[in-house]
């Protein structure tokens, strides 16, 4: 009791009131079950989330199934959005991109681009599963299409039909993979571009060719995101020089 009073007192010489040391009243954010409403906000109750930063969160499923990836010498996998051989009977170059703004799908789709106007009686397709909109603007950053196909799967069906389906943290993360982007920055000035929410950085890519028949004559699923399709080999599974 005297300990009390003596700082009291102290309190009282230094100019400080007696109640600054006392407990705030949380009678009076009770509620009628007793519950206590903390009078203290949340700060995070209006923070939004960079919509770069959306590419990054786990996809949802796709409707079908994930299939194993071909097999060479195989009839090709045939979905709504994808049918080989295509109608014109030709044989075909298929690519599958990780994302619109993916350096790695960007040196890909430039070289499919290329070889697309060098071998005009192979067909060539890239599939993207970023939105109409975020492809047409990125492919538009890289001068166009030209004479390739371009294939929107949103929904990652198609993806899902040929094999392709979420990468593992070692696929997209792992340190050659960090060192081979830094690479192709500095050397080629590609560093990437802005990445729409509506891809995601998870999705796995690959490349595959297929004959007259739709028979699958070469390819695979790519092993890290850094992994660059060999599409000259595609071409001459095909008999391309």
């Amino acid at each position: 009791m005297f300990a009390k009073l003596t700082t009291k007192i102290a309190m009282r010489k230094a100019g400080i009131p007696s109640s600054a040391l006392s407990m705030p009243d949380t009678k009076s954010f009770s509620n009628s079950d007793g519950t206590v409403n903390t009078p203290i906000t949340n700060p995070f109750a209006n923070l939004s989330v960079p919509k770069s930063w959306q590419s990054w969160a786990t996809p949802p499923p796709p409707p079908v199934e994930v299939a194993p990836t071909p097999v060479v010498g195989k009839q090709a996998p045939a979905t709504a959005k994808l049918r080989l051989p295509p109608m014109d009977g030709r044989p075909a170059v298929v690519v599958f991109l990780r994302h619109a703004g993916c350096p790695f799908a960007e040196k890909t789709f430039i070289e499919l681009r290329r070889l697309a106007n060098k071998y005009t009686r192979l067909q060539f397709f890239a599939v993207s599963h970023s939105s109409k909109q975020a492809t047409d603007r990125w492919i538009s950053q890289m001068g166009g299409a030209w004479s390739v196909q371009i294939v929107v799967d949103e929904e990652r069906e198609v993806y899902a039909a040929w094999g392709l389906g979420i990468s593992t943290t070692y696929h997209l993360l792992n340190p050659w993979t960090q060192i081979a982007r830094t690479k192709l920055g500095k050397e080629e000035g590609n560093w990437g571009r802005e990445v729409d929410p509506s891809g995601n950085r998870w999705q796995t890519g690959g490349a595959w060719s297929t004959d007259e028949l739709g028979l699958v004559r070469w390819g695979a699923a790519n092993n890290t995101a850094d992994d660059l399709p060999n599409l000259i080999e595609a071409c001459r599974a095909l008999g391309a020089a």
